[in-house]
């Protein structure tokens, strides 16, 4: 993709991160994420990935991955810390 910015929802109290990627091409992608309180000790993280109007199924389907990827390392981070 190349060098990408990431624009994050102002800071709030509903876990709410969501966030906008704008790519070399100057197209910006809007991506919701949350994360929700689990338990006393545990947050869950949700991800939406929204294919984009002008993507192809295969586009699509390798995105996918990607975020998986993206979220396991966020896990790993975190669990680290």
């Amino acid at each position: 993709m190349g060098r990408v910015t990431v624009t994050f929802a102002e800071h709030n109290d509903f876990g709410i991160l969501d966030h906008t990627v704008t790519l070399p091409s100057g197209e910006s992608v809007y991506n919701p994420l949350r994360v929700i309180p689990a338990g006393d000790d545990a947050s869950e993280v949700v991800f939406t990935l929204r294919e984009r109007p002008d993507m192809s199924n295969e586009e699509f389907a390798q995105d996918s991955p990607a975020v998986q990827a993206d979220l396991e390392s966020l896990k790993r981070i975190i669990e680290a810390s």
